[in-house]
């Protein structure tokens, strides 16, 4: 009896909301069920294949009722920056919602990726701007960081003769590395990198968004033995041990002007809200969440992302020629790449940027949250309602790109071969990091560490197949699911210019 009632008030409930949707103008989109609406017609871990259907269907502006979550999903470069840069859309559609990730994993929201809109998180990106991004003499202080890894990862490779190898292995200390310099002024060690990639492997698997919806609609199953339970549970035990490391060792050792890393910055921060007696507006758990920014969103997107492009360039062996005759060219053998280098070096830049395309590592990005009602484009997006990039059908529309699964890094290169503009079509259609206030803050040091790393290993090495065993398929179709895609296991050869 109670399931034909239960049944009878879902039917009643889906029937008011398709009317008030009606009266609202809402986006099309799928219908789903009552009550639930599409939360089980989508693909768990490939939610991105779901919205990329949805869009060619429906258009570029779409409404998939999630049970109670109106989430809009925009699949088109000039919505997206209408909806996230524009005036008069950005200040109203660049909050956060109330995701489980963010509050269960990021502190309740108290960092800069996830955390709402508002003075203290302005305050809060403005440090993190001024510790990643790169200017002035940050831009030395950052190469100098870098070489000094980067030294260290040529010798691994190096000393292995030419063995085949697998490249995560790698990556992910090389990169732990430079992520342990930024925090706290010194490399990490085999258990500390260990540590961070058990942190950051499940976490990329929590923040996936069929995972996070599911917990935000059914928070009980984070303690059921079902899969999104367990990778909760797993996320958060990696969580308390990071912390332990990252956050409280350094805080009870912090020595106020002797400071060794951006985290006892934040500390350096506090300690003088406390001498002046301000009203401390940095807290714990703000730290806390900002440790756990960087750690996750600076490490998982670059190593995945690097691994993709590895792989791609092990089909394309072409491109790795051209680029190592452009490196001859423009840097020689003496001495490693550079930044400086960057702009005389159109090609490679081409061949990142068509890599980030091709690949999409991170197929959608961080939903944003409406904080009050606004129409865009003809349809009402309630207060509340979240709204997602789908990067993923953006970077494959081939109205845009028009043979988007074909490498081609020439598409932005114009007929001199030098790089398109930033204002070309092409290169704003590319939405790797999001659009307006809440882009990607991690952005020039994302880019940087690339242009490092491929100029690098290519400059020393030839990038080779395996000597036993193939290479899985380059086509991110195939990837690995996630907040950020990957590949499968590969091994590859480094062969010693």
């Amino acid at each position: 009896m109670l399931a034909v009632w239960l049944a009878v008030i879902g039917v009643i409930l889906f029937v008011l909301y398709s009317y008030i949707a009606s009266l609202k103008n809402l986006a099309p989109g799928p219908s789903g069920w009552p009550v639930v609406g599409c939360l089980f017609e989508i693909e768990p871990g490939s939610l991105h294949f779901s919205f990329d259907r949805w869009a060619k269907k429906y258009g570029p502006l779409i409404l998939c009722k999630m049970a109670a979550i109106n989430l809009f999903v925009i699949s088109c470069p000039r919505l997206i920056k209408k909806a996230f840069a524009e005036k008069g859309y950005s200040d109203i559609l660049n909050d956060r919602q109330d995701t489980f990730f963010a509050k269960y994993i990021m502190d309740d929201s108290k960092g800069v990726i996830f955390g709402k809109y508002g003075q203290t998180f302005i305050r809060l990106r403005k440090i993190m701007y001024k510790g990643l991004n790169l200017y002035g003499e940050g831009v030395q202080q950052f190469e100098n960081m870098a070489y000094k890894e980067l030294e260290r990862l040529m010798k691994s490779i190096t000393d292995l003769g030419g063995r085949d190898v697998d490249p995560k292995e790698l990556l992910s200390h090389s990169l732990a590395n430079m992520i342990g310099i930024l925090l706290t002024g010194s490399m990490v060690n085999e258990t500390d990198a260990d540590l961070i990639w058990e942190y950051n492997n499940n976490a990329n698997n929590a923040v996936e968004m069929y995972t996070d919806i599911m917990l935000s609609v059914f928070p009980f199953l984070r303690f059921s033995p079902l899969k999104v339970g367990q990778r909760y549970r797993r996320t958060m035990r990696a969580k308390k041990e990071l912390l332990d490391k990252y956050f409280f060792s350094y805080k009870d050792t912090y020595v106020p002007g002797r400071e060794r890393g951006l985290v006892d910055v934040l500390f350096k921060i506090q300690s003088q809200e406390k001498n002046v007696g301000d009203t401390q507006w940095l807290t714990d758990s703000q730290v806390k969440a900002f440790i756990q920014d960087i750690i996750f969103a600076g490490l998982i997107t670059t190593r995945n992302g690097l691994l993709c492009t590895l792989l791609v360039l092990l089909h394309h062996h072409d491109c790795v020629d051209r680029m190592y005759q452009e490196i001859v060219d423009t840097v020689g053998l003496e001495r490693s790449p550079s930044l400086k280098d960057r702009p005389a070096m159109p090609y490679t830049d081409a061949v990142i940027l068509e890599a980030l395309r091709y690949i999409t590592h991170v197929p959608l990005a961080i939903p944003h949250g409406a904080m009050e009602d606004v129409e865009l484009e003809g349809y009402t997006i309630p207060k509340g309602s979240r709204l997602i990039m789908n990067i993923w059908t953006v970077h494959h529309d081939p109205a845009i790109w028009g043979d988007p699964w074909i490498f081609r890094p020439e598409r932005f290169l114009d007929d001199n071969g030098e790089l398109l503009p930033a204002e070309h079509t092409m290169r704003q259609s590319l939405v790797t990091f999001g659009s307006g206030k809440r882009n990607c803050v991690g952005e020039n040091l994302a880019k940087s560490r690339f242009f490092l790393y491929l100029t690098t290993l290519i400059q020393k090495f030839d990038l080779l197949l395996p000597k036993e065993g193939t290479v899985p398929s380059d086509d991110s179709r195939t990837f690995l699911p996630g907040g950020a895609l990957r590949p499968q296991d590969y091994k590859m050869r480094f062969r010693v210019r």
